[in-house]
């Protein structure tokens, strides 16, 4: 029977209900790959290219065991119980056992489950990014297993242990978690920013590529007040945005670090960007992006989409989003192209790129390489624990990304030597039948290690055969732009997921909400930012910058 963990305080749920999904952030690798494809050879030997033996030749796995599991929606995505999983209990001699969390509840109920001390075996979660304090918790209650120290039986487990961006995890020599990549490393990030823009509208009025902020400013005027689409009416938008993480980077070359919500150092203090003097200039041109009609007018009040639709209808000039969303039924290109029957994406469409910065340099986007983790119940035995680690070294091996971008060898598609070649059923359209509708659970089993967004960015088989030659073009071809012309934006990657007491509670800080009230008043928007800032000392800033400092000096930084 399972003890129960009588220790997880009130506070510590009060702070896990106040976190919110967030990215992360560390300090730079200065290395430039001259090539996508050099970033992409970058990502594969970061992680995922030890040799794995086959799971079936292992004696270690004489043993059946039951291996609980949590993930999003786990249950529907297990109810058929599909070929994908009976191929993994077989091969490890497991059955997993699905504990259904969701989006909206995952957090809640980790914490309901870790108070009666049923944590899952495999446990889902983000605390590593978005509450550092309850992972410390964790960790001194002994609610999750430490890793063993050795993890050379594992080497993929290893390559994401050694991680550069993954030592701030470690708590007393020792680490408690699986971070889930997004990338095999925060170079790949560059892509994940982008600005979308109607190229055949800046031929029809004459406007060059801009070149500094009040170029880009004039450029959505333009697309608000000239008629761009010639219907003789006032009726189009400058930028519309998915979200506001996406419209923030067109304020990257006026202060870098906003762009990714990173910590910097400023007048010898670690500071959190928003506390930054670079936020002035940020306010102004935010407000004049807005005031001058540039800027949706509707952007604070849109649900979720709305904005987007604007620009795939016709009705704005520039959309703020990311590269490799072009791809796949609901990306940009196949949203656009339904609002514009007849029309070639490519051919009306393109991205700008930012102009260099005070230090004449152009900044890329970047952040941590992880978002989310892995915890392993610390109620496992060595057994168990051997066998899940077995199982997250195979998911992390270049074995398991060719199943989970090709299906299952003899089924979905053949091999001889290094040429695959695909033989899964086509739909009516003559569109390869997409891996996780035919099995419901690859959405859940590709991901349970690493999100696996860089091989969205690959140039490769798979992707031709399921996105198009032309869509895969696009993104390596921005890759390649981004990595050869731009430099990654400075970023000191340990204070994300740092942990002090003050710096703990600044999530109750609320900057989102607070930055477009700026944007949407009347007021001098730098004399509003100054008061704002005053307001969040009373929410810990300056004992949390004090205490950043502080531990920053013992790492000498």
């Amino acid at each position: 029977m399972k003890k129960v963990k009588l220790l997880v305080t009130l506070s510590a749920v009060t702070v896990l209900l106040a976190s919110l999904l967030a990215g992360c952030s560390k300090k730079a690798d200065e290395s430039q790959p001259s090539s996508s494809i050099a970033a992409t050879a970058a990502a594969t030997a970061a992680v995922g290219d030890a040799v794995t033996p086959a799971p079936a030749t292992d004696d270690s796995l004489k043993e059946h065991l039951d291996i609980s599991v949590s993930w999003w929606g786990i249950g529907v995505a297990f109810e058929k119980h599909d070929e994908i999983i009976q191929k993994l209990e077989k091969d490890f001699n497991i059955t997993l056992k699905a504990m259904d969390i969701g989006w909206d509840n995952y957090k809640e109920k980790s914490q309901v489950w870790a108070a009666a001390g049923e944590l899952p075996d495999i446990i889902t979660h983000s605390l590593v990014n978005d509450n550092p304090a309850t992972y410390n918790e964790w960790v001194k209650q002994d609610l999750i297993h430490a890793l063993p120290q050795d993890l050379s039986k594992y080497p993929n487990v290893e390559k994401v242990a050694k991680a550069t961006d993954v030592q701030g995890l470690y708590r007393d020599g020792k680490l408690y978690a699986i971070p889930r990549l997004t990338y095999p490393n925060t170079d790949m990030w560059a892509v994940d920013r982008a600005i979308y823009v109607r190229k055949d509208w800046m031929d029809k009025l004459g406007i060059k590529d801009p070149q500094n902020f009040a170029e880009f400013n004039a450029m959505l005027k333009a697309f608000v007040e000239k008629d761009p689409d010639g219907n003789n009416k006032k009726d189009t938008a400058g930028i519309v945005m998915n979200t506001m993480g996406y419209f923030n980077s067109v304020f990257v070359p006026t202060f870098p670090q906003f762009g990714n919500k990173s910590w910097l150092k400023e007048d010898g203090k670690w500071i959190p960007f928003y506390a930054s003097k670079q936020m002035d200039a940020v306010v102004v041109q935010a407000r004049q992006l807005y005031a001058e009609g540039g800027l949706d007018q509707d952007f604070a009040v849109e649900k979720s989409g709305e904005g987007n639709q604007k620009f795939y209808q016709s009705k704005a000039g520039a959309f703020a989003l990311n590269v490799n969303a072009v791809q796949g039924s609901t990306g940009v290109k196949a949203e656009w192209e339904k609002g514009n029957p007849g029309q070639n994406f490519y051919d009306h469409v393109k991205l700008i790129h930012l102009w260099p910065a005070a230090d004449s340099n152009v900044y890329r986007h970047t952040t941590t390489s992880f978002w989310s983790e892995t915890m392993i119940n610390a109620d496992v035995n060595d057994a168990k624990l051997d066998r899940i680690l077995k199982l997250y070294d195979w998911l992390l091996s270049p074995a398991g990304k060719e199943m989970f971008d090709f299906g299952i060898e003899g089924k979905d598609y053949t091999k001889d030597g290094d040429k695959i070649t695909v033989t899964r059923e086509k739909d009516e359209k003559g569109q390869l039948i997409d891996l996780k509708k035919k099995y419901p659970s690859m959405d859940t089993i590709s991901q349970l290690a690493m999100w696996r967004n860089a091989s969205s960015l690959e140039d490769s088989d798979a992707n031709k055969a399921a996105f198009g030659e032309e869509n895969v073009k696009f993104i390596q071809d921005e890759l390649n732009w981004q990595m050869t012309n731009a430099k990654a934006i400075p970023t000191e990657f340990t204070i994300a997921t740092l942990s002090t007491p003050a710096k703990d509670k600044l999530s109750a800080i609320t900057f989102d909400d607070d930055f477009v009230r700026v944007i949407l008043s009347k007021e001098d928007p730098v004399k509003m930012w100054h008061d704002i800032l005053k307001s969040y000392d009373s929410k810990g800033l300056q004992a949390a910058i004090t205490e950043v400092t502080a531990e920053m000096a013992k790492q000498g930084k």
